[in-house]
């Protein structure tokens, strides 16, 4: 199946990227041979990138902190309610 119809790339070889060690959508394209050009398959890769986390295949919960946030981000008052 298609992933980037402006590109050419397929599953196979977005999959084969990462195999390969491709980390983020950008690595993913550079590893291609190829750039983002409209941008719509960039989700699909995401997701595809995240299904291939090492965490991921480890069952454990993929959670990144962004920093000046509060780990939880829900306010207190409606985590108490």
């Amino acid at each position: 199946m298609y992933v980037c119809i402006c590109n050419a790339l397929n599953t196979r070889t977005v999959t084969q990227a990462i195999d390969d060690g491709a980390e983020t959508v950008g690595q993913v394209y550079k590893a291609c041979g190829a750039v983002p050009q409209c941008g719509k398959c960039k989700c699909t890769i995401r997701e595809m990138l995240d299904e291939h986390a090492p965490e991921h295949a480890a069952g454990t919960p993929v959670t990144a902190a962004i920093p000046g946030l509060p780990a939880d981000p829900l306010p207190a008052a409606i985590r108490a309610a």
